[in-house]
């Protein structure tokens, strides 16, 4: 202002001089008047317009928490309900899983009596079906086996010395019988002996018949039952691996549980900030050397 001053003087008369230069001085408030005017309008629409930005972008990060927070309590549903059902499914295959166990062992359980049952009974058949067998050939064969006895003890070394000193016991008795009487208790001591030694002899046949029939069915027996033993063992151990491979196809999910994660609940209460004026907040967050540059220009601080 002091240069324009100063030149003007030089320029006017010094009577006009001081006119002009409160003309200028005049002029000069006026424009630097509607320039703060101005300046004011235009920062407070600038200040208008970027607390609507602000209050707008407030508004979607509002709306935004608000779906955010929907969208997570949807999920946490959904993680619950799929909690639910995995450990359901869970409980359902242990225990389809402890039924298989309990089965398999009643079945271990039951397995050595069934067998035991079905050998006793196996073994009770074979008896009655060898017995019957050997019956019927005993029957059949009776005539032969009587022959054979009879054969065999008439060949019998004891029973010629039986007959030599019964014919003696007779030579010495027949002195004192007649020939009638003599040949009477002879016949009939020889018919009585011959029918107690054919009896004896069939007896000894019989027994000896029983014998091979007993050895036989012992014999047999003794297979049967090493036949059945090999058959028990190979059936433990078709059963073992049925029971291993049965096992192996067993499936099931482990559970796993995972330590739950806390999510803040969104709230809608406004901070100390928040609740300032939007001037202020504005203010405060401009840059200090702008802010002051601003107030100079607005004429609210000098620029020392």
């Amino acid at each position: 202002m002091e240069k324009i001053v100063e030149a003007l003087t030089k320029l006017l008369p010094e009577d006009s001089v001081a006119d002009v230069t409160e003309a200028v001085k005049t002029e000069l408030e006026n424009a630097k008047q509607a320039y703060e005017q101005e300046f004011s309008s235009k920062l407070e629409e600038a200040y208008a317009e970027l607390s609507e930005e602000l209050k707008t972008a407030e508004e979607t990060a509002i709306q935004g928490y608000k779906e955010a927070y929907a969208i997570i309590q949807d999920l946490r549903a959904r993680l619950e309900t799929q909690q639910k059902e995995f450990e359901l499914g869970m409980e359902e295959g242990y225990e389809e899983a402890y039924q298989m166990l309990v089965a398999e062992k009643k079945k271990n359980e039951n397995l050595e009596v069934e067998m035991y049952e079905q050998f006793n009974t196996k073994l009770q058949e074979m008896k009655e079906y060898m017995v019957d067998k050997v019956d019927a050939f005993l029957q059949y064969k009776s005539n032969e086996i009587y022959e054979s006895a009879r054969h065999d003890v008439e060949n019998d070394p004891r029973t010629a010395e039986h007959k030599v000193a019964l014919d003696r016991v007779l030579e010495c008795v027949a002195e004192y019988v007649g020939d009638e009487s003599f040949a009477a208790a002879t016949n009939a001591k020889v018919e009585e002996a011959s029918r107690k030694a054919d009896e004896l002899k069939s007896q000894i046949k019989i027994l000896e018949a029983r014998n091979i029939r007993l050895s036989a069915e012992n014999t047999k027996l003794t297979e049967a039952v090493r036949e059945t033993q090999k058959v028990i063992t190979e059936s433990a151990k078709e059963e073992k691996k049925e029971r291993v491979e049965k096992a192996k196809n067993v499936q099931g999910r482990g559970r796993a549980v995972n330590d739950s994660e806390l999510v803040a609940e969104w709230s809608d209460n406004k901070s100390e900030e928040k609740k300032t004026n939007v001037d202020t907040t504005l203010v405060e967050s401009l840059d200090p050397d702008l802010l002051r540059q601003m107030q100079v220009l607005a004429g609210t601080k000098n620029n020392d």
